[in-house]
Order: structure tokens, then C-alpha cells, then sequence
């Protein structure tokens, strides 16, 4: 059994401990929320698997989010968990932030004969993991443990930046001493920062004006070169920046590979789209698809229980929505509606070509392009049957309603809807699209829905995009 190799430091370091079946791996980091979702993409390849979370007096049974009642310290979890290692079923143990319990002498003893148990016996199926915000291993575990340390993965960006600066004043004959390079301390954010302005750099030089010849971050991903235009619901101009699009929407298959879980409606093909999710689900979603791909997450969900959003700066800065800019961002969100009518439309292709202005996205006949009332049996469709624009995105119109990062003005019964950035003041978010369960009329792409960002329904969806320059 092989596990797939990550490419950052601590992806690598986790799944290369998974794959080697050692008994302990201690964690420095400060993100106890991503480290977990390593470790459970890579307990993914361990079949019946039973994987238990422990932190201050409470375990949860991961496979069904259950509190073990009979665990309600560190000594009665290992000791209920200790005999299962002998069967054939791997057991997994994460502990959170519990030094105090852990060098305890009896709690440390036990680790201790788990750790011998397992060395001496391969077959032996416990593996011990903790994550710990500040401390490193103990002493009395420090031999035996495997050690993955957040503050190491620092000190080695730091160095390999130092080394890169050095080799190129090199390349460009400048003069600089590696022992006063050496003294030069880089925070996290200027590290950021830096990384950020060669990536730049690189694009300029590799890519000039052949945008088109990026490479998608993966197969599904679509390049839609930028441009301007007037929306259908202003007589402004608005700009839109190079994007990726996913060609299709959000698939059952693709959530549930993140999310692990399918509240869709509509279930039966993995190739439906997700539904039944709310705009914040949304959020969190693409935060996770962008962790996968070794992005940095757009939404800073912190405050989202106060109906608080926040946007990660690729300079490091957290900044309110209506004041953030995607041109510095990197990672997978949803696109605004200006963003969306524009790829929806067929973008500078269609407008070349004189498409631009078609009901639907890609055709004026709504039967070739989208699932609606009059063709769609009263449920969602496998995604991609319909025929697609000119851009080789499928189901823009009908199907499931796509969620937009916008919110609304006030809306008031019969008028139109007014374009205005995030509010976050504003509970009402943008719909765009039409559904499986509306009429010709209203799967135009002119058409505006909205609705609360806490609702879900089981017409309503969303499509990722991501900013590319």
C-alpha cells in the first residue's frame, strides 16, 4: 500500500510516517484544522480503518462523530484502544494540545509500551499521533518518536530563499557575503511576500502575452482570458481579470472527495451536482480544494458563525470583502457576478465571434444548452450532457442555481436588482443561472436570483473559479 507524496514540507513528512506504519508521530502547528485534513487524506488508503480524535476529556470516534463516553481521559482511551491494535483493523489516535495528560507518568508509560509493542510486532495495528500548538516531543519520547516541526518547515523556506537570493546576485554578478546573508531575518509574511513577487516574476517572463498557454491547476479547469464589457444589469464598464473555470459544476463526487459527506437532494450519480448547500458551505469548500493544491485559502472563515467574513491576501493581509482585491489572491472561490455573466456569455471569444448576446450560455435555444422545466423530469442531471458554450463550460443555464460572491441591495417586489460589491451587512447573496425547476424565462443569463447565505435548497449550487495573471 502506497500513499501519494504531498509537495509541501508537512504533507510530505505526514504521509511519509502513514506509509512507513511507524508507532508516533508528534506535531508542531499551529493550524490543528489542516493538519487534520492531511492526516485523513492519507488514512484514506487504510481500508476499515477506525480513526479517534482526543483533546481534554473527550474522545470523538471519527467515523460517525460520536463521543466515546467510556474515554473521558487520555489513560482510558489508550487503555480501551491499546488491545484493538492485535486485529487486523488499524486503529488511529490523534491527540490535540493535551501535554499535561501526556507526560504524565502512567499516560507516558503507556505510549511508551504502545510505541514497543509496535516496533517489536509490525503487525501490531495502534499508531499514536499528537498535534501540539507550542510543545515539542518530551524528552522521555524524544527517541522514539517521529517529529514533524512547523517552526523547522520555516527555518527551511528561510534558508532555501537565502540560498536562491544568493545564486542569483551570482547569475547578475553582484557582489554579497553568504555570513551577512545569513543574518537576515524573514518573518513568515516577508517570506510570503517574496515567494509571491518571483511567482509574478516568473509568469512575466514564461508566460507574456500567451496567457492562454497556462496550464489549468487541474483537468477540469478552464483558462478565460479577462476583458471588458457592460453586464446586463448596469451601463457601467466593468473589467474582469484572466480566470480559471471549472468546465463543469460542482459535482456530489468532487464534494464528497473534500467534505465527506452528500446532502445533496438529488442523489443516485456521483456526476450531479452538489446541492442542498448553503453559500457559506460554499466558502468552506473551496478553502479545501484550495489546501489540496497547496493554495492559499481566498475566505478567512474565522468569524463565519457571526456572519463575518473576511479575504486572505496573498501579501498576507486580512481584509474586509468589500475592500479585497481576487487579482491577489491564488486560491479556488466563487466568482462574482460580473465574472459570472462574462464566462457564462462566452467572453472576448464570444464577442468576436457575435455570441455574446445569447439568451442562454452558448445557444438561443434553451433545449441545447440546459435541464430546465420542460426537459429535466423534475430533478438534477449528470453534469456536461448538455452541450456547452463556446468556452467548453456546461450547464451555465438550468440545472442548479450558481451561487456568486455578491451580495444585494434591498429587494423589493418587482424591480430590478442593483450591482453592488460585498456587504457584509447584507444576509442576501447572488444567484445566478436558473434551475432544474424553472422556466425558459428565468434560466436566461440576464436573469438575477438571490437568497440568504445560511439557506440551502435543492436548486442551487456553485461553480469554482480562481484568478490567474
Amino acid at each position: 500500500m502506497q500513499i501519494e507524496r504531498g509537495g509541501t514540507y508537512m504533507k510530505e513528512k505526514i504521509l511519509n510516517f502513514l506509509n512507513e506504519g511507524k508507532p508516533l508521530l508528534w506535531i508542531k502547528a499551529q493550524n490543528f484544522n489542516e493538519i487534520e485534513n492531511i492526516i485523513v487524506e492519507g488514512l484514506n488508503a487504510f481500508e476499515n480503518k477506525r480513526y479517534y480524535v482526543y483533546e481534554k476529556g473527550t474522545t470523538i470516534n471519527r467515523q460517525n462523530n460520536s463521543v466515546e463516553v467510556g474515554m473521558g481521559n487520555l489513560f482510558t482511551t489508550l487503555d480501551e484502544l491499546y488491545p484493538q491494535g492485535i486485529r487486523k483493523i488499524p486503529v488511529f489516535l490523534l491527540i490535540k494540545d493535551s501535554l499535561a495528560e501526556i507526560v504524565d507518568e502512567n499516560n507516558l508509560e503507556y505510549i511508551k509500551e504502545i510505541v514497543e509493542t509496535k516496533t517489536a510486532n509490525p503487525k501490531y495495528n495502534f499508531t499514536l499521533i499528537v498535534v501540539d500548538q507550542q510543545n515539542t516531543v518530551p524528552e522521555d519520547l524524544r527517541e522514539i518518536a517521529s517529529l514533524v516541526d512547523e517552526d523547522e518547515q520555516k527555518r527551511t523556506t528561510e534558508m532555501a530563499l537565502k540560498k536562491a537570493i544568493l545564486d542569483i546576485t551570482k547569475i547578475e554578478k553582484i557582489e554579497l557575503d553568504l555570513a551577512k546573508l545569513e543574518k537576515i531575518e524573514l518573518d513568515l509574511d516577508s517570506i510570503e511576500k517574496i515567494v509571491q513577487s518571483l511567482k509574478d516574476d516568473i509568469k512575466k517572463i514564461t508566460v507574456g502575452d500567451k496567457s492562454t498557454e497556462l496550464k489549468p491547476t487541474f483537468e477540469d479547469m478552464i483558462f478565460v482570458k479577462g476583458g471588458k464589457y457592460k453586464p446586463s444589469f448596469t451601463d457601467e464598464e466593468k473589467e474582469v481579470s484572466n480566470l480559471e473555470v471549472c468546465k463543469y459544476l460542482t459535482t456530489q463526487k468532487l464534494w464528497q472527495e473534500l467534505i465527506r459527506n452528500n446532502p445533496a437532494n438529488f442523489k443516485g450519480d456521483e456526476n450531479r451536482p452538489i446541492e442542498y448547500i448553503s453559500w457559506w458551505h460554499a466558502l468552506e469548500f473551496c478553502n479545501r480544494l484550495s489546501e489540496k493544491y497547496g493554495l492559499r485559502p481566498v475566505y478567512n472563515l474565522g468569524k463565519s458563525n457571526q456572519g463575518l467574513l473576511m479575504i486572505n491576501q496573498l501579501d498576507g493581509t486580512v481584509v474586509y470583502p468589500d475592500v479585497a482585491d481576487f487579482n491577489k489572491t491564488e486560491g479556488f472561490r466563487l466568482p462574482t457576478e460580473v465574472e459570472w455573466e462574462w464566462f457564462a456569455r462566452g467572453g472576448q471569444v464570444a464577442l468576436e465571434n457575435g455570441t455574446f448576446d445569447y439568451t442562454y450560455s452558448g445557444s438561443n435555444n434553451i433545449d441545447d444548452v440546459a435541464w430546465y422545466t420542460g426537459n429535466s423530469k423534475d430533478t438534477t442531471q449528470s453534469v456536461g450532457l448538455k452541450m456547452p458554450n463556446v468556452l467548453g463550460l456546461y450547464d451555465c443555464n438550468g440545472n442548479v442555481w450558481e451561487w456568486c460572491y455578491d451580495t444585494t441591495e434591498s429587494i423589493e417586489s418587482g424591480k430590478s436588482y442593483v450591482y453592488k460589491a460585498y456587504d457584509h451587512s447584507n444576509v442576501y447573496r447572488r444567484l445566478k443561472g436558473g434551475s432544474w425547476c424553472n422556466n425558459t424565462e428565468v434560466c436566461a443569463v440576464a436573469v438575477r436570483g438571490n437568497s440568504q447565505a445560511t439557506y440551502a435548497y435543492s436548486n442551487a449550487g456553485f461553480r469554482i473559479v480562481r484568478t490567474v495573471l
